[in-house]
């Protein structure tokens, strides 16, 4: 049994994730983790996001871009621009290895459930790790560019192209991973983490089950806002990101704001955390039907990963009048 579920997927995902499983009991964490951004490359199955969140709970990510494994190199992909291919996703040397092993082990019949769980062990991680699904789900980009894929928008675009509609191709014939429903209907805490709630939480939900099992849960389903309109960006991969999720927000016609992504949230969760630089949009969030909690969220710019956990499992946020 589960005693807490997250769902989520990106390096928003993996700050909550890491910080959760310094906290509580790894063997009680299930993870159920995006994989519509995975992709084929160099005849190799990439899955960023199953492999971000691997790497935090590893102490293997690197913090500094949030993405792949600390002193990495990437000479591999040096080769590959030397031989004139258009090298616009990198693969570092290191994080090679792992998509060399998971595409090996899917090759012999292995399903990416049971290579996810390999993978997590060689690591040393504890926490149980699931992919959504182990049928191929991708998240589509209809942009004024023409048909991209999220990756392909998001990094060798650059997020540039107009978005017009966000689709998951195969999600209708897809089905939970092994566990996931399982995870969902014995948890006591279930987290949508701070991930892109178009690109990394919705292909979770769309796989046939996981919505009804969401709603259906007995668990205390708590949500935190990846938006935080109060603090200024200065990191460029951040800045990137966000756009990407004002963009991919803006083609469901949602503001990108807290209160935007309580919305579309507020048939799934009770309680939504939000950020005290946005504590004045508590009000807006409980005029949805949801229970605001206010408490420092950025752990990686140094608020106290206590004071998060915390809200996480108990529901103790800071008093919103002491805060405005």
């Amino acid at each position: 049994m589960s005693r807490i579920v997250g769902l989520g997927g990106g390096i928003g995902a993996s700050r909550l994730w890491r910080v959760l499983v310094d906290s509580v009991d790894p063997a009680e964490l299930t993870l159920v983790v995006n994989t519509g951004d995975d992709l084929w490359m160099h005849g190799l199955r990439i899955c960023p996001d199953l492999d971000t969140t691997l790497y935090a709970l590893s102490g293997r990510q690197d913090a500094e871009r949030g993405w792949g494994v600390r002193d990495e190199s990437f000479r591999c992909m040096g080769a590959l621009r030397a031989l004139g291919h258009d090298v616009w996703f990198n693969l570092g040397d290191l994080d090679l290895a792992t998509h060399l092993l998971r595409t090996g082990l899917l090759r012999d019949g292995s399903g990416l459930a049971e290579v996810t769980g390999r993978l997590a062990a060689a690591m040393g991680v504890a926490a149980r790790v699931l992919p959504m699904s182990e049928q191929d789900v991708t998240t589509v980009v209809e942009t004024d560019a023409g048909t991209l894929h999220y990756e392909e928008f998001l990094v060798r675009d650059g997020v540039a192209p107009r978005v017009r509609a966000v689709r998951y191709a195969g999600a209708d014939a897809a089905r939970p991973a092994p566990g996931v429903l399982e995870s969902l209907a014995t948890a006591e805490v279930v987290v949508l983490a701070p991930s892109n709630p178009v690109a990394s939480i919705a292909p979770i939900l769309e796989i046939p089950g996981i919505r009804k099992a969401l709603r259906d849960t007995l668990a205390d389903v708590v949500a935190i806002s990846p938006v935080v309109s109060g603090v200024p960006i200065s990191d460029p991969g951040e800045r990137r990101r966000a756009a990407s999720r004002t963009a991919l927000l803006a083609s469901r016609a949602v503001p990108a704001s807290a209160t935007g992504v309580a919305e579309m949230y507020r048939d799934l969760c009770r309680r939504f955390v939000i950020d005290t630089a946005d504590a004045d949009e508590a009000g807006a969030v409980e005029a949805l039907g949801l229970e605001p909690v206010v408490v420092p969220t950025l752990v990686h710019t140094g608020a106290p990963a206590t004071a998060l956990v915390g809200t996480v499992l108990s529901g103790d946020g800071l008093p919103v009048e002491h805060l405005t």
